[in-house]
């Protein structure tokens, strides 16, 4: 007892120096009411401060988005995730909740109190998937104090009609006139219906079709009543066909577009696409054409070329079941940059040889000189690369330079075993100086292969000379570059490598040891600001 009565007393003494002591009294004297919460004080902090606190907490606050995550990649996350985890007497915690529900419940009560204010400001909400499928609810109270709403993920049933999600659509449809970007598939023909009247969302800038079984005028209706659309994917849809792209006098003009996909849409063809593209509007528009699966075949893609006058962007992807047909003009565009050419044999094709015939059409185009702007190259043929760096034109017989060594193949071309180099030898038709006159960033890929092979290709550098070197692979953006590249953005990288001389007269790839792996992102390179932009085709 003595003992104890020592020690509290001892712990009195040592409680009253540590007050005595300057260095250990409080800043703010105790308040007589109790400590203020913690609310109240954060409530009083500057708005600056809270934006650099919030600018550390949750990073991606600054692009001017909410998102709400399942975590917030912080470091101290999985420390906490196995804290949750822990058992006690009362079982608490035992199974952690799921953070970004109850984020979105918090976020849903601080827009639902001060609707006048942070409601008004947000313009994109995004949402992880699970998320938004099992928290429509919510998502629908908040879409009725955020009325200017452009861009929001939304749950798979909203785009089909199901019954499931009829409240928040009508909260969409009421409450946000400014939604940019919509998509309808299969089951929500009403809804399309009620879009082709143009009282709902005048301001759409991106729709896209999917799957849907309705009267093709409507769809041009639906399409022609949205005077700021600039893109426009269609996949799954054999009633969207040429006549939707044509004139008509009863019906209105189909809108001009910056972007368009069209995915298994084999009633698209390029009589269709020649049609739209006559008007001037159309020319002058368009900077982006992908065609995976469609009536266009690739021997007709010039026809498209010579009227899309400022197109940049050029996907084709198709498995063809012929050889290339013999007399079609080279390619030739000076507007386009980044072209994917991916041909394959079709399993109903009789022979797997085919494909050589395609690809060496687009050499013939590219060593004619008929696209000098072309900077990005996807082809799936893993040889490509050396056909254009390793193939040297035939030269004059009195040249005896020997960097200027003719292949054998070409030395007598036409009587040549390998077809590569004989009735497909692209240099046959080439008249003048052939060869490229531009950097080429060339991505090919095998059958078998599941990443890209990054070779860069430069132009001959003097009389019988080449050059080459390799390049980190382009980061994927967001909107249609991430969708245009579905079959080649899937992978983690492109392997590099760089073309060098083999000793005989020849070029191989060796791989590059630099150690840089190219990178990829959710969709934005790091000098591009969000802005107004989206994902538009996820």
């Amino acid at each position: 007892m003595k003992w104890f009565k020592r020690k509290k007393s001892k712990q009195f003494a040592e409680e009253q120096e540590r007050r005595s002591n300057p260095r250990f009294s409080p800043q703010y004297p105790p308040s007589p009411y109790g400590t203020p919460p913690a609310s109240d004080l954060i409530a009083k902090l500057p708005a600056p401060v809270l934006q650099r606190i919030f600018s550390f907490v949750c990073p991606h606050t600054q692009d001017e988005t909410i998102r709400i995550d399942v975590v917030h990649y912080c470091e101290l996350e999985d420390e906490l995730a196995e804290k949750r985890k822990r058992r006690n007497r009362l079982n608490r915690n035992a199974e952690p909740e799921d953070t970004a529900q109850a984020r979105l419940r918090l976020l849903c009560r601080t827009l639902r109190d001060n609707s006048g204010t942070y409601g008004l400001s947000v313009q994109f909400f995004k949402t992880p998937y699970m998320t938004r499928e099992t928290s429509k609810a919510d998502l629908a109270r908040i879409v009725a104090v955020c009325p200017n709403l452009r861009y929001i993920d939304l749950p798979e049933g909203f785009y089909t009609d199901d019954p499931s999600c009829n409240t928040l659509k009508q909260e969409v449809q009421g409450r946000c006139p400014d939604i940019r970007k919509m998509t309808y598939i299969g089951g929500s023909e009403r809804s399309l219906e009620f879009l082709a009247s143009g009282t709902l969302w005048r301001k759409l800038e991106v729709l896209e079709f999917s799957r849907l079984n309705m009267d093709p005028k409507i769809l041009r209706q639906a399409l022609g009543s949205l005077p700021y659309l600039r893109a426009l994917k269609v996949t799954d849809m054999k009633l969207f066909n040429d006549q939707l792209l044509e004139h008509n006098d009863y019906l209105p003009p189909f809108p001009p577009l910056d972007e368009m996909i069209f995915e298994n849409v084999p009633n698209v063809t390029v009589e269709g696409l020649a049609a739209y593209l006559s008007r001037s509007d159309s020319q002058n528009t368009l900077t982006t054409l992908v065609l995976t699966a469609t009536g266009v075949h690739p021997s007709t893609l010039q026809p498209i070329l010579a009227l899309a006058k400022r197109l940049t962007k050029l996907s084709i992807i198709e498995s063809v079941t012929n050889s290339f047909p013999n007399g079609v003009q080279a390619l030739n565009s000076n507007s386009l940059h980044t072209l994917h050419y991916e041909i394959t044999s079709a399993s109903s094709a009789t022979t797997y040889t085919i494909t050589p015939s395609y690809y060496a059409y687009l050499t013939s185009s590219l060593l004619s000189r008929g696209l000098p702007n072309l900077r990005e190259l996807y082809v799936r043929d893993p040889d490509f690369p050396e056909s254009l760096i390793g193939l040297a034109p035939p030269t004059a017989p009195f040249a005896s330079d020997p960097d200027n060594f003719i292949p054998k193949p070409f030395a007598n071309s036409m009587d040549s075993p390998n077809k590569r180099f004989s009735s497909n030898n692209p240099f046959a038709k080439i008249q003048g100086r052939p060869g490229l006159s531009q950097e080429l960033e060339v991505y090919s890929k095998g059958l078998d292969e599941m990443e890209w092979n990054f070779s860069k290709v430069e132009p001959p550098r003097g009389h019988g000379r080449k050059g080459s070197a390799s390049s980190p692979r382009p980061v994927s953006s967001y909107g249609l570059s991430e969708s245009m590249g579905k079959t080649w953005g899937q992978g983690a990288g492109a392997r590099r490598s760089v073309i060098v001389g083999n000793g005989f007269g020849g070029f191989i790839a060796v791989p590059s040891d630099d150690g840089k792996r190219p990178s990829s992102s959710a969709g934005e390179k790091g000098k591009q600001k969000r802005g107004s932009q989206y994902d538009m085709w996820r």
